[in-house]
């Protein structure tokens, strides 16, 4: 129907049909992951910092193929909300819009729309400041037997680099998962 995603005709037997998948984007888990960091001081302060990511990795978005496994983000299916990309960005009637996020509404399932395609595939690749740590340290207290005294202040997951900007890419491929908790201490190290 008007509205819903097309299909091309891959091997060009005049059929859209099984025979046509193919292979695209990277694997949905990731072929490269890396980490690197930095850690220095100077005269009383010290920094310390740690990034992390995965690249060359692809995600489908779960449109939600099946009501059995209750997941994905079909909106009003099985009486999901939607998403406010979904309500903002979806084809009907008064919006015919062929590039629309989502393509025509429906109550239930239409198998067409869910399927894995080029239309639901993103690059799901990321990098992110998953720690950092600043550090002050002021001389002790003899008179306490203190050799050391320091405050710091230390953060997680305080930022995300990524082309994908619908969630989280470590939530998962309806956003449903939990996100990393961005975390944020304020210490003091004392040493005897």
């Amino acid at each position: 129907m008007a509205g819903d995603i097309k299909y091309k005709d891959v091997n060009g037997d005049g059929i859209v049909n099984q025979n046509d998948r193919v292979a695209m984007g990277y694997p949905t888990k990731a072929e490269i992951q890396y980490g690197w960091g930095l850690s220095g001081g100077y005269k009383k302060w010290d920094l310390s910092f740690f990034f992390q990511g995965d690249a060359r990795v692809s995600m489908f978005i779960d449109a939600g193929a099946s009501l059995s496994s209750n997941t994905g983000i079909a909106p009003f299916v099985d009486q999901r909300n939607a998403l406010p990309i979904i309500a903002n960005d979806y084809w009907s009637e008064t919006n015919p819009n062929p590039h629309a996020f989502w393509p025509r509404l429906s109550t239930t399932v239409i198998d067409n729309n869910t399927q894995q395609s080029t239309w639901w595939l993103r690059d799901a690749s990321y990098m992110r400041l998953s720690k950092v740590e600043l550090g002050y340290n002021l001389p002790g207290w003899k008179k306490l037997h203190m050799e050391n005294f320091r405050v710091y202040f230390m953060g997680e997951n305080l930022l995300t680099f990524s082309s994908f900007k619908l969630w989280d890419p470590a939530m998962g491929s309806t956003g449903s998962k939990y996100p990393p908790n961005r975390r944020f201490n304020l210490g003091i190290k004392l040493d005897f």
